[in-house]
């Protein structure tokens, strides 16, 4: 199967492995980033179309530019910088072929959520998100820093930060939060940090507590390799880290 997702060029693996809190340290580099003023154009052009496609519900917030990550004694390394979605708006999804230093190469955090009653769950994207609408999509969001930028984020607790917002969920609902690796979605350009959490909830309670515009509905699948075997038969229905999320997990059973 992975094979396979290879072969479409939806994904690249940068680095798979489980790292678990305290496993993985974020430090801030200097940015890569380097525009001139015809990419700054086209990042202002790009963010007029999406906002008047989307009014209030696009806001152009902070987020953490990738600009390095390597495994030491076992630890998960990554360096950080600041970039801000409008910059991703305008570089990742309007011309994602170009130069890694033109591009906000901004990271996410996307988590697979795994119930009480042995079922994986993700949520299926509403049509207000700004790409991959209608889609079955992790529970997930991008890298932000803290409020004042002193301190580089931590991955684990933006993945809560997450599913507290999407799902209600608080830390003491998760019983185990779990990182398989690094991802990139070649059609964006762009780095996900994929995590398995393993929640105290049924996959009821899930659904009933489904929030915000984010998502319609919540997907389900039991979580055995046979059945998540045959879900990525058909990888339509999927984005690029949707499937790297159930294939890593698959992987680790």
């Amino acid at each position: 199967m992975q094979c396979d997702i290879l072969r479409l060029r939806m994904l690249k693996y940068h680095v798979i492995g489980r790292w678990k809190r305290g496993d993985i340290t974020t430090r801030w580099a200097a940015s890569s980033f380097r525009s001139n003023l015809q990419l700054d154009a086209q990042i202002e052009s790009a963010w007029r179309a999406a906002k008047a496609r989307l009014g209030d519900l696009l806001f152009d917030g902070p987020m953490c530019r990738l600009e390095d990550w390597r495994v030491d004694g076992g630890v998960l390394r990554l360096e950080l910088s600041l970039t801000s979605y409008r910059i991703f708006v305008g570089t990742n999804m309007t011309k994602p072929t170009l130069p890694r230093e033109q591009l906000a190469h901004t990271v996410g955090v996307s988590t697979l959520l795994i119930t009480a009653d042995g079922f994986a769950m993700m949520g299926r994207r509403s049509g207000n998100v700004a790409y991959y609408p209608h889609r079955v999509h992790p529970f997930a969001g991008s890298l932000e820093p803290d409020g004042t930028g002193d301190r580089p984020p931590d991955l684990f607790d933006n993945a809560l930060r997450e599913l507290h917002e999407e799902l209600g969920l608080s830390p003491h609902d998760i019983s185990e939060l779990v990182c398989l690796g690094i991802v990139e979605d070649t059609q964006l350009s762009h780095p996900e940090t994929i995590f398995v959490a393993h929640t105290s909830k049924t996959k009821a309670q899930i659904e009933s507590n489904l929030l915000g515009n984010e998502h319609d509905s919540a997907w389900s699948c039991p979580a055995t390799a046979g059945a998540l075997n045959h879900a990525l038969s058909d990888q339509s229905q999927f984005t690029p880290v949707a499937i790297a999320a159930i294939t890593l997990f698959r992987d680790s059973l």
